[in-house]
């Protein structure tokens, strides 16, 4: 029997993360005969000093690039595990300049010697190393990374849309439907201000009321509760306005996003969500995972920046274009959608593990 560790951000009741892993453990239970494979989560309580009981370690999309995880995956190189990287991604919340248009200068987020020589050694030994977006792949190549490196995608964009949902009610007496997801990352963003973004985010959400829109306002972790009651508060249209608490697992959240003409959103996952999902999506970029996601779409247009001077115009501009090239973009959706799932199925059904 041999033991996978899969290391990410789980047993937080972050839905986010929570999803990447269920992606793994399906996958898992379709391609991986249980008589010879035996996945464990890193839940709390799992020793993730001490790789030695597993065969494989596996660095899945609930992780980041970041010390810590880096920190895991290199015991595994010391101990000679298996390694495989699998749609993790860096992050950092150190700003870009104005006017960022994909390409990273080298040096411009600059890694220790100590931390490159770790990422260098990770990349000599891992048998996959498929990362989140072609920004990762760019940090790592500036940090010496070679071997399998590859832009694989987010695993969360293996998710689909329950059978039989994927289109708005057909209903003429209602009014056209935009998801937003808010909720908090304590400040930790682009910016360093959350209220000016909820500000904003608020600006935008009246304008499309008066356009002619319903707004469902949604989370993704318990934390956002009071950031996105306050964003409700802030708008004043209860009557143009759900605001929903529960935390959805995936299938119904897809299945809620589903009949929304485009979403703004916060969490990183809940853009992937509505990618997944087919739905065009604005992107608070709050970090660089979010920016490293709508790059690996080739969707920059869909970006706000949350440090932009001029945030709310940015967010209109952006729902404009979801809004007016929908089609154009859910067929580029699906298309990033297809290459990323065949990418990201490949040590199951070469039975890497």
């Amino acid at each position: 029997m041999k033991k996978i560790l899969y290391v990410g951000w789980i047993g937080f009741q972050n839905l986010g993360d929570e999803l990447m892993w269920k992606v793994f453990e399906g996958l898992a239970e379709t391609y991986l005969d249980p008589g010879r494979y035996r996945v464990i989560p890193s839940l709390p309580g799992v020793d993730l000093k001490d790789v030695r009981p597993y065969d494989t370690v596996v660095l899945g999309g609930g992780s980041l690039l970041v010390p810590g995880y880096v920190d895991v995956a290199h015991r595994a190189v010391q101990e000679q595990k298996n390694l495989i990287i699998w749609g993790s991604g860096y992050d950092s919340q150190a700003p870009l300049p104005s006017g960022f248009a994909g390409k990273l200068l080298p040096g411009q987020l600059r890694e220790s010697e100590k931390m490159c020589q770790m990422l260098q050694e990770i990349g000599s030994h891992a048998s996959f190393f498929g990362v989140r977006g072609p920004l990762t792949e760019q940090i790592l190549r500036q940090s010496g990374v070679a071997g399998k490196l590859f832009v694989s995608g987010d695993s969360g964009m293996l998710l689909r849309l329950p059978s039989g949902d994927g289109e708005r009610e057909k209903d003429t007496g209602k009014r056209p439907l935009i998801g937003i997801n808010w909720g908090t990352s304590y400040n930790r963003i682009y910016g360093k201000s959350e209220a000016c973004v909820e500000d904003a985010l608020a600006e935008t959400a009246k304008a499309l009321i008066a356009e002619g829109y319903d707004l469902y306002l949604f989370t993704m972790w318990g934390p956002d509760r009071e950031a996105i009651k306050r964003l409700y508060a802030k708008i004043g249209q209860p009557e143009r306005t759900v605001l929903d608490l529960e935390l959805h697992g995936h299938s119904e959240l897809m299945k809620r996003i589903s009949r929304c003409q485009a979403t703004i959103n916060f969490k990183l996952h809940a853009n992937v969500l509505s990618a997944a999902a087919g739905v065009p999506f604005v992107c608070l970029a709050y970090r660089f995972k979010c920016l490293d996601f709508a790059y690996s779409l080739e969707l920059p247009e869909l970006v706000a920046m949350t440090d932009d001077p001029q945030l709310s115009q940015q967010i209109a501009a952006s729902t404009q274009i979801a809004l007016t090239k929908r089609e154009v973009i859910r067929e580029k959706l699906a298309a990033a959608q297809r290459e990323m799932t065949s990418r990201l199925e490949l040590p199951f059904l070469q039975e890497m593990f």
